[in-house]
């Protein structure tokens, strides 16, 4: 190894030449160094892809019972992730099914890329928009500046691969749900644990609409993206409040009921006895969420309306009551919160059922006598008090970050609208990124990379 590394610092002073006399000299030091490695890496991936069997397994072979003949040797150009690769491998044909390259399949290569270049280029694409990502990626992995990859390959690439990571997430719902069998548990959570769901809008291109004079268009329309977040619950003894830390999360666009099979199947993962925790869901006033929260919790589960989103409906009652940041406002804005906080929910109903009362029939009347049922039907899940002395979180703090960070942060930045298939990819590796099994994931979609 020694003798390796000598040889190739020499070809490297040899190429660059070795000059330091103060930082700048360092950092070309070490740039040129960068792209060094990289050039090299390209030619010795070259020489693993040529020193390869050529894929041939005799003149005829069956593939999913269909019989392929051997018909010659053809080569081929892919995205490496140090630069593209040529390589030459036997090419079979059926006459119903067209042609089949059997090294092709065992390595993964039909799409033209390699595993790595894809896991590598995701990677960057989903934590930032494409222009800057692929910028970021070249930068470390094409230094030279040649041999880039369009932005229309990179969103191909993800779109591929957000549908294979699809194929195994709905694998996981099949296993659980028709097969009744466990799905493999991970990062399993010990003692008590957060369930969290919301919803953002992300925006989509709609159908292609084609016009009398033949131009066409494409409207854009905005759809719910759904999120999900598993937790642990930690205490923080400083600020002396709980917290929602090690989260993982689950996204789609698609029905509710769906998406709650996504939910259950993530609850499950992260429990190694889902009987012996305490469940804390946790949520704003969606009654979307709340009806299939009831149905998926298991005994002992613990309900908490989202404290900040039940301050946003008491906001709205002094806006409409006392005009929007008057004295009136604020003097009533505090009381009821702390009142909230301090779990007297039911004398602040009484509150705003005398408020209610003293008002005219009308629109004032309808507005406060909605905010009553509203703070009714959630009455059993404002027990704040409660809730703070078991220690347990009182605000979706981890739904509302994963709305902002998890889809917002990347799928809605300013202009971004996205194909269903390019959102739908997209939400998937974000869920896995942001769960910490994206490396985990990806070699488990590589047996559906055809």
């Amino acid at each position: 190894m020694d003798t390796l590394v000598a040889q190739i610092a020499e070809a490297f002073k040899t190429k660059y030449g070795l000059k330091i006399t103060d930082g700048t000299d360092l950092m070309f030091v070490e740039r040129n160094l960068l792209e060094f490695m990289m050039l090299l890496g390209r030619s010795v991936m070259g020489e693993v892809f040529q020193g390869m069997q050529n894929g041939y397994e005799g003149p005829v072979i069956e593939v999913d019972g269909r019989k392929y003949r051997f018909v010659d040797y053809r080569s081929t150009r892919l995205h490496g992730l140090f630069g593209t690769v040529e390589y030459t491998r036997a090419y079979y044909h059926n006459s119903h099914e067209g042609g089949y390259f059997p090294l092709d399949k065992k390595v993964s290569v039909e799409k033209r890329h390699t595993p790595g270049c894809q896991y590598f280029l995701s990677s960057f694409t989903g934590r930032g928009a494409y222009d800057k990502s692929l910028q970021q990626f070249h930068e470390i992995f094409r230094p030279d500046g040649t041999q880039l990859i369009s932005e229309r390959k990179a969103l191909d690439m993800d779109a591929e691969l957000g549908k294979r990571l699809e194929h195994v997430r709905q694998g996981e719902i099949h296993q659980l749900f028709d097969e009744k069998r466990d799905v493999t548990v991970e990062s399993p959570i010990e003692d008590r644990k957060a369930i969290s769901v919301d919803a953002t809008k992300v925006r989509e291109w709609g159908e292609r609409i084609v016009k009398a004079d033949g131009t066409k268009s494409w409207p854009t329309l905005w759809r719910d993206a759904k999120v999900g977040a598993i937790s642990a619950i930690r205490w923080d003894p400083r600020r002396q409040e709980a917290f929602c830390s090690a989260s993982s999360y689950v996204s789609g666009i698609e029905h509710a009921d769906l998406f709650f099979k996504r939910v259950t199947v993530e609850m499950n993962r992260r429990a190694a006895n889902l009987k012996k925790l305490q469940v804390v869901f946790l949520a704003d006033g969606a009654k979307w969420i709340w009806e299939r929260f009831i149905d998926m919790a298991p005994p002992g589960s613990i309900f908490i309306l989202d404290f900040y989103h039940a301050c946003e409906h008491v906001s709205n009652v002094c806006k409409h009551l006392y005009g929007e940041q008057t004295p009136e406002y604020w003097a009533h804005f505090r009381g009821w919160k702390d009142a909230l906080f301090e779990g007297k929910v039911a004398s602040f109903l009484e509150e705003l059922r005398h408020l209610r009362d003293g008002c005219e029939f009308g629109e004032l009347w309808d507005f406060v006598d909605g905010e009553i049922k509203y703070f009714t039907d959630n009455e059993n899940r404002m027990r704040y008090d409660l809730y703070r002395a078991a220690k347990l979180p009182i605000g979706s703090g981890a739904i509302e970050s994963a709305c902002k960070n998890v889809i917002g942060g990347r799928m809605k930045q300013g202009g971004m609208t996205w194909s269903e298939a390019g959102a739908n990819g997209m939400l998937q590796i974000r869920s896995s990124i942001a769960s910490g099994r994206y490396f985990q994931d990806f070699i488990e979609t590589l047996d559906l990379a055809a």
